[in-house]
């Protein structure tokens, strides 16, 4: 018999509806960073921490940061965070479940009245998945005082360049650098997300810690061939910029597979160019994203790949131009952290401890170059993420509120810690 979920959860439950229902398309959730949607999705978040008793400020990248300030004016900042944008035609769960979650962390508190040994901040970054600018953890960046400059140049698929979005949303490049934490301000950093995977699932159980996250390479390739009539230029002297792009999507797929148990690799992306049923393509660009637990098999491989690309290129008389957008190394949890997240899984009821890697990319990559970072998934239905099918049910929802609950008492006297 399922448990009757707690107002608290279904606090949770129905902020989660709300948010999804805040997009840019009428037809499924879109909110990539700095659109309309992203901006007004902002708004309500901002309210939902103040109603927690927090005090809540933006900074000039879009990222919403509520504080509960520790009676200690020497304390740490221990900073509970998660995203806010999505990719196209996405769930509800992934990324905002896990700043609702903080929410309701801080709601308790403060509601209790209580000091805690440290700042508890919870954040909403606005920007991890990259869906604009396919430069992922562009808020992360920011808070962790490692934001790129170069990257403001960068276009999304409209000319928009990173700096005008990021101008026209009410920020200010000038002043990026100002809404870093130092990282001797730092205690830690707690992320509660989604699985996007079927472990639990399979182990029949709502959460689990995470023991680290795998590396990630993005590329952007372009291949630029010649456009022609499509019913007067010859086939074998074809210069088919889409027809390389698609040769080149097979072989990564075969190096997934050849490589299945240490390797995953994905084109997610395309833009064909003059883009018509009735002309050869001249132009194609796509996307490249290419992942491992292990960085120097995930170097070789990207290598590799890149080899694999400039061959086909070769062959079909096709320029590639291959450019690494962003490389990011493999990332391990905090041991200390790990431990007392453990004994709050224990202490929350949960049947057995058990600890899994995350194929998927996460603001604790950034985080991770500045404090120690810990993170918690939840179960979701058939480990479906990126899609409309996400799900975590409430109970499991219920559950992990519970796990984080425990954590926060653990942390506040945890011998692995001065206060």
């Amino acid at each position: 018999m399922e448990k009757q979920i707690n107002k608290r959860t279904q606090r949770i439950v129905d902020r989660l509806e709300t948010l999804g229902s805040i997009s840019d398309d009428d037809k499924c959730v879109s909110r990539f960073f700095g659109t309309k949607a992203h901006i007004e999705s902002r708004k309500v978040l901002i309210e939902w921490m103040k109603d927690a008793g927090m005090t809540v400020s933006c900074d000039n990248m879009g990222n919403i940061r509520g504080i509960l300030a520790s009676t200690n004016p020497e304390a740490k900042h221990f900073v509970v965070a998660s995203h806010y944008d999505s990719v196209f035609d996405a769930g509800k769960y992934d990324g905002p479940l896990g700043i609702l979650l903080g929410i309701e962390m801080a709601k308790k508190v403060s509601d209790s009245n209580q000091s805690l040994p440290f700042h508890l901040d919870v954040v909403a970054f606005a920007d991890e998945e990259g869906g604009r600018f396919n430069t992922a953890y562009l808020g992360s960046c920011v808070l962790a005082g490692n934001f790129d400059h170069s990257w403001l140049s960068r276009k999304d698929d409209q000319g928009s360049t990173l700096e005008e979005v990021i101008n026209n949303a009410g920020g200010n490049i000038d002043n990026i650098s100002q809404d870093m934490i130092p990282k001797d301000d730092w205690l830690g950093y707690f992320e509660i997300h989604i699985e996007q995977g079927p472990v639990l699932e399979k182990e029949d159980l709502p959460v689990c810690l995470v023991s680290g996250i795998a590396g990630q390479t993005r590329v952007d390739v372009k291949w630029t061939g010649m456009a022609g009539h499509a019913g007067t230029c010859p086939m074998d002297i074809r210069q088919d910029a889409l027809c390389a792009a698609a040769e080149f999507t097979l072989a990564m797929e075969a190096l997934g597979k050849k490589h299945k148990e240490n390797l995953v690799a994905t084109v997610g992306k395309l833009n064909v160019g003059p883009n018509t049923s009735n002309v050869v393509s001249g132009f194609v660009y796509n996307t490249l994203d290419i992942r491992s637990m292990d960085d120097a098999f995930l170097s070789q491989r990207v290598e590799e790949a890149e080899s694999i690309a400039k061959s086909i290129g070769e062959k079909r008389a096709v320029q590639c131009d291959w450019q690494v957008m962003q490389s990011n190394a493999s990332v391990n949890c905090d041991s200390r952290l790990r431990a007392v997240l453990g004994r709050g899984i224990n202490n929350s009821g949960v049947e057995r401890l058990l600890e899994i890697p995350s194929g998927a990319g996460h603001d604790g990559v950034m985080i991770s170059r500045v404090a120690p970072i810990s993170m918690l998934f939840v179960r979701c239905k058939g480990g479906i993420s990126h899609n409309p099918l996400e799900y975590s049910s409430p109970q499991d929802i219920m559950a992990s509120l519970e796990v984080c609950d425990q954590f926060l008492t653990e942390l506040k006297t945890a011998s692995e810690f001065n206060f």
